[in-house]
């Protein structure tokens, strides 16, 4: 069984007017406890998003445990 509950690979997405939000993010994140941070306008929605499949990514792949 593996540890990892969300794991990115070459994860981009950009909104349609051409602003590209992510190009290539990869990450994994174990069970447990986790924070993400950033500044306004960095795509910490955009991401969540991207994970509860309200927004499909332009290239690359998301997975999720469960």
């Amino acid at each position: 069984m593996s540890s990892t509950f969300i794991e990115s690979s070459g994860l981009s997405f950009s909104w349609p007017d051409g602003t590209v939000v992510f190009d290539g993010l990869d990450f994994s994140i174990g069970p447990g406890r986790t924070g993400l941070i950033g500044t306004n306008g960095s795509g910490k929605s955009t991401l969540l998003r991207l994970v509860a499949g309200l927004l499909r990514p332009t290239a690359g792949s998301l997975q999720t445990a469960g």
